[in-house]
């Protein structure tokens, strides 16, 4: 993430450091799945009743799941470690 804006101002990141850190990037993993789980809770009567909806809901929860944890490695919330990239 660029620390300039196009305008000249600059910023700098909150330091946040071990339990903060751990608190920020916990709240906006909830933060970032909660629509998700709003959409499950409402498709709870139809969930039940067909396991193809299930494993549908499962996947895109999955998925969801991967996009929140990339937008969080973009915010510097989360530190990706050990992953090689060949």
């Amino acid at each position: 993430m660029p620390r300039r804006c196009a305008c000249g101002a600059e910023f700098e990141w909150a330091p946040f450091g071990g339990a903060g850190r751990v608190a920020a990037a916990l709240a906006a993993l909830a933060l970032l799945m909660s629509p998700l789980f709003i959409l499950m809770w409402a498709a709870r009567p139809l969930l039940r009743d067909s396991i193809a909806l299930y494993a549908v809901g499962l996947a895109a929860a999955l998925y969801w799941l991967r996009v929140c944890e990339t937008l969080l490695v973009r915010l510097g919330l989360l530190r990706m470690e050990g992953v090689d990239v060949a």
